[in-house]
């Protein structure tokens, strides 16, 4: 057994503890890296999930019936809506700044609607409504 001076073995805990400091941290700065990756690629919708919202919005107009004079006012309407929901993602407000300005917006838009579509159609419209907020819901629940 070799006899090491106490003075190098002081030395070489020393290098061994900072490399492990060293190492542990790389460690954390990848771990971080992974999780904000698939932080930032669960918030985008792939082209797929685009298309599928696309085919349900069309598909929800067609079961309205909308007629040729309320046709381009309900696009207007959502087109509104869906820009402000994209200026509202831009924001840097607090969540529930966030989330009062969705609700000030989704409630101007079903007071419009009101105003544009029938009776049954405005229970239609509740109706899809109420379930792409279950959809919702189901979403975040699966997610957490």
């Amino acid at each position: 057994m070799t006899n090491i001076p106490a003075t190098m073995l002081k030395y070489a805990r020393y290098f061994d503890l900072k490399f492990m400091m060293k190492m542990k941290g790389s460690l954390m700065l990848v771990c971080m890296l992974m999780i904000s990756a698939n932080i930032y690629s669960q918030a985008r919708m792939s082209e797929e999930e685009r298309e599928e919202a696309m085919e349900r919005y069309q598909t929800f107009l067609d079961k309205l019936a909308l007629d040729d004079e309320q046709k381009p006012k309900v696009e207007e309407i959502n087109k509104e809506y869906f820009e402000g929901l994209a200026n509202l993602r831009k924001t840097s407000g607090s969540r529930r700044e966030k989330f009062n300005a969705f609700k000030q917006l989704s409630s101007t838009r079903d007071k419009k609607m009101k105003n544009i579509l029938t009776k049954e159609q405005f229970v239609l419209y509740n109706e899809n409504q109420e379930e792409q907020r279950e959809n919702f819901r189901e979403r975040r629940r699966r997610s957490r």
